[in-house]
């Protein structure tokens, strides 16, 4: 199997669509030999922040001489993005083996009409991959939710971190804050620490009631004291230290400090995290390449903390957003709460079948004051915004990419400035 022939495999499965539960990754894994058995794994679930976290963890690993996988579906950019090792993609044809691998396990199945999904089909490549690099760690990040999503077939993890939880996915995980914390909770294993930030009450609940339940430390990072932004790093103390870290946004000294707890559990040293912590990259999340910022926000609390970090960053900039959501999120909340900011809103569909139409996305912005504008493409919408001072692209990672494509076609060279 070619890497071409791999990728087509993986996008022919999307066809079956999104089917919560273990029995497939389960039957899946076990025709493969339960590789995830062999991975020493930090498990990460949450709402929003789950990519930072990891992003900074990787970064401490790496600073303390130790190897570090990841998992982060979906991949924004290139697709091997989602599948990395201390930092770089996997090769391809690693990940054509693999999936070769996993496509004649899926054949097999199928006969007992057992059908995987393209999310268990690229947990499982993950697994087989990552058993043949033998990374010190893998830090593995839930796809939705946590107790019933793929990666939850692992044994015992090292650590589970549990970041920001906030509504999303109502469809899959329910409609209360409470619920959707007790399937985000479901990663939690019998002894093994838990590692999570401040929460709502109803979330904290649940979560401490769910280590108790395990027998499972839980540990709180929530001593965060004397935070300054700056253009390009952010400083902060936590449990008394001082750390810096480049990643902009307002959130994310809350996302650096369950890095920092995790590490301390795996026994890293306090050299290795400020080092790491300060050398962490992750694109897409309040990322500035020149005028441009480009971030992840695609839920109700990531609009919120993208708002926060926009009156931070751009007082009185003349602004422009570029935005593009899918129909199944609440982008009626994510207009009002970022539409006051904006000089101009310029919508978008983003490309896929989820996609919410310009016109209806516009009509949301448009109702919260907004001045909106339709725009066939996310290029056409380049061009209307050249003008503006600074432009806010956000609302789904999947038209992120390509606007980074553009950003480098706009800018003549691209350097961006990871906070």
């Amino acid at each position: 199997m070619t890497y071409k022939e791999a990728l087509e495999y993986t996008e022919g499965l999307k066809s079956r669509g999104i089917q919560p539960g273990l029995a497939g990754i389960t039957q899946l894994c076990a025709e493969l030999g339960n590789p995830q058995n062999y991975l020493s794994i930090i498990h990460i679930a949450g709402t929003n922040g789950k990519g930072s976290a990891g992003a900074f963890l990787a970064s401490v690993l790496k600073a303390a001489g130790r190897s570090a996988a990841r998992f982060a579906s979906p991949a924004v950019g290139d697709y091997l993005e989602a599948f990395t090792i201390d930092g770089s993609p996997i090769p391809e044809d690693l990940y054509a083996r693999c999936a070769e691998l996993v496509r004649e396990a899926d054949r097999r199945l199928s006969q007992r009409c057992v059908f995987p999904t393209a999310f268990e089909a690229e947990t499982a490549i993950a697994f087989l991959a990552f058993k043949e690099l033998c990374p010190d760690y893998v830090l593995l990040e839930c796809g939705m939710g946590g107790r019933l999503d793929a990666t939850n077939i692992i044994p015992r993890p090292f650590v589970s971190v549990i970041t920001s939880v906030s509504m999303d996915h109502k469809q899959f995980l329910g409609a209360s804050l409470a619920g959707i914390a007790a399937e985000k909770c479901g990663i939690i294993k019998d002894n093994c620490p838990v590692v999570t930030c401040s929460q709502p009450d109803d979330v904290m609940e649940v979560t401490a009631a769910a280590a108790q339940a395990h027998g499972s430390p839980l540990y709180i990072a929530d001593d965060i004291t004397s935070v300054s932004f700056y253009e390009d790093t952010t400083v902060f103390c936590f449990e008394g230290e001082e750390y810096k870290i480049r990643l902009g946004g307002v959130f994310q000294p809350q996302n650096a400090a369950l890095a920092v707890k995790a590490a301390q559990l795996l026994g890293i040293s306090g050299a290795s995290i400020r080092k790491g912590l300060e050398c962490a990259v992750w694109e897409y999340r309040f990322e500035r390449p020149g005028k441009y910022i480009l971030d992840g926000a695609h839920n109700e609390d990531a609009a919120r903390k993208l708002a926060e970090s926009i009156r931070l960053y751009l007082p009185g900039r003349n602004t422009a957003f570029i935005c593009g959501c899918f129909r199944d999120k609440d982008y009626d909340s994510i207009a009002k709460i970022t539409a006051p900011l904006a000089d101009a809103v310029y919508c978008v569909k983003p490309p896929t079948t989820r996609g919410l139409e310009a016109a209806e996305l516009s009509r949301a912005f448009a109702k919260y004051g907004a001045k909106a504008y339709n725009a066939e493409t996310l290029a056409d919408a380049f061009a209307m915004t050249a003008d503006y001072e600074t432009v806010v692209i956000f609302g789904s990672l999947s038209i992120l990419g390509e606007a980074k494509r553009l950003i480098k076609q706009t800018e003549g060279s691209y350097n961006a400035k990871m906070q």
